[in-house]
C-alpha cells in the first residue's frame, strides 16, 4: 500500500476522498482519463487525477451554509 500525500489546497482528507469518488463515478460511466496512469482501476486513476490537479472542484463558502436554512424557512412560510 502506498502513502498518498494530499495537496495543500485540500482542506481535509475527507474532501480529497469526496472529490476522487465523484471523479471515479464519472470514469465508471465512460469519461476519458485526463492523465496517463499505469493503473486500470478507476479509483486509483481518479485519485491520481486529483493529485495532479487535473480535476476542477468547487467549495461552498462557509457563510453559505448559514444562509441556506434561512432561505428555506422564508420559502416555506410564503414570505
Amino acid at each position: 500500500m502506498r502513502l498518498i500525500n494530499y495537496p495543500d489546497e485540500m482542506l481535509s482528507k475527507f474532501q480529497f476522498i469526496v472529490i476522487a469518488s465523484q471523479r471515479c463515478r464519472q470514469l465508471q460511466k465512460g469519461a476519458r482519463p485526463r492523465i496517463q496512469s499505469r493503473s486500470r482501476k478507476f479509483t486509483t486513476v481518479a485519485q491520481e487525477e486529483v493529485l495532479a490537479a487535473r480535476v476542477e472542484h468547487f467549495t461552498r463558502p462557509k457563510d453559505a451554509a448559514v444562509a441556506l436554512p434561512d432561505e428555506a424557512r422564508s420559502l416555506a412560510s410564503g414570505d
